[in-house]
């Protein structure tokens, strides 16, 4: 039975994709606005919660 556990968890780890894999468009306006404008600038928040929400999308967490 334990057997069964294990290969159900493999297979939904298998189902989501990779962080680095998605978002990518979000993820580069984001990056961009950062590199130009700095971590605390207040300009990049539009980037910032568009990439956070795709990525909740996803099922991933943000922080």
């Amino acid at each position: 039975m334990s057997e069964t556990k294990q290969s159900v968890n493999t297979t939904s780890t298998q189902d989501k994709p990779k962080a680095c894999c998605v978002c990518k468009p979000e993820k580069e306006e984001r990056d961009n606005c950062l590199l130009f404008n700095g971590q605390e600038s207040t300009s990049c928040k539009e980037f910032i919660d568009k990439y956070k929400s795709c990525m909740k999308g996803f099922g991933f967490e943000t922080h």
